[in-house]
């Protein structure tokens, strides 16, 4: 017969070992993540800082109650790593905006979205000036511009292919770039809402996943990169490019341009996948849309969501002129 202290010493060691498991495994992959340009693989760790930050927390707690050993402090010490780098999120801030009236952008990725129906009511409804719509074909767009729509075609996927759809209440001026590397071009939109028009570049793509896509990756990044340095008006970036703000090729945009990541101030703002579970759904996903801009404008208003049934949430942002610009 087993003793209830066999048994409980069994399930000590399990716990022991499982989280020393874990947390060395989160714990390494906080530092690898850092190491985004050796390889592609690193690179995918750096979209999931947020949650290598909690499973770090939790196997320090757990390994401070059940063993008492050194390796909590490395356990601690991944949490460190991957607080100072989400931390803008919260302590950054955006310049004052003049307060006259923006540009009204809505994005939103229904990427493996079954029922589609919801969002494209919700996208009517907004009364955006320009929305960017990723992972749709023509025919699911179709419904949005529909007689009596007061939006008109930028842009859709052509022959049934999967890609972005751009449509706006104007006809703005729109560019397509080839990347070299990837069947998705990037466009770009001239936006003119009483002020200074805004280059809106906006380009769609997978994590990456494998070495082919994160080539793909890079080069969409490099296109978006020469849009940033050669136009003497304001950028602004939106849509799901494939990565988050903490990868390689973002931070080394973010880094070597004027462009500045227009979330930071906002908190974490995870977008996909979208889960539907009070309190902390929100909470266990990625913030994989992103919003850049120069510093020449600023938004008046951000918010992401509400939950209208897709596999991302869509981001809603007011963009206007900086004072001061």
């Amino acid at each position: 017969m087993t003793s209830s202290t066999g048994i409980g010493g069994t399930v000590r060691t399990v716990v022991v070992v499982g989280t020393l498991l874990v947390g060395g495994l989160a714990a390494a992959s906080s530092v690898l993540a850092f190491l985004g340009s050796v390889w592609w693989g690193f690179d995918l760790l750096a979209n999931f800082r947020w949650q290598l930050a909690w499973a770090s927390l939790l196997c320090a707690v757990i390994y401070a109650l059940s063993a008492r050993g050194i390796a909590t402090l490395v356990f601690v010490a991944a949490v460190l790593v991957n607080s100072l780098v989400l931390a803008p999120a919260w302590t950054g801030s955006q310049p004052s905006g003049t307060g006259e009236d923006g540009a009204r952008i809505v994005s939103l990725d229904l990427s493996y979205t079954i029922d589609t129906e919801p969002a494209l009511r919700w996208l009517f409804d907004t009364d955006a000036d320009l929305i960017i719509v990723s992972g749709v074909t023509a025919e699911t767009i179709a419904p949005l511009l529909d007689e009596g729509s007061p939006y008109v075609e930028l842009t859709t996927p052509r022959n049934q292919r999967t890609g972005i759809s751009i449509v706006a209440q104007q006809a703005y001026t729109l560019e397509q770039l080839d990347t070299g590397r990837s069947t998705e071009p990037v466009y770009v939109v001239t936006v003119d809402a009483g002020h200074d028009p805004i280059s809106v570049v906006t380009a769609w793509g997978p994590l990456a996943t494998d070495g082919a896509e994160a080539d793909a990756l890079a080069a969409r990044i490099d296109t978006i990169r020469s849009v940033v340095e050669n136009r003497t008006g304001p950028v602004m970036v939106v849509g799901n490019l494939g990565a988050t703000v903490h990868t390689t090729n973002l931070r080394g945009l973010l880094g070597d341009t004027p462009i500045r990541d227009a979330t930071r101030g906002f908190g974490y703002r995870a977008t996909t996948p979208v889960f539907d579970v009070p309190v902390v759904g929100g909470w266990l996903g990625i913030p994989l849309d992103i919003v850049l801009m120069t510093p020449d404008i600023t938004p008046f208003e951000f918010d992401t969501g509400p939950d209208i049934g897709a596999n991302h949430l869509p981001v809603r942002t007011v963009v206007g002129p900086t004072v001061g610009f």
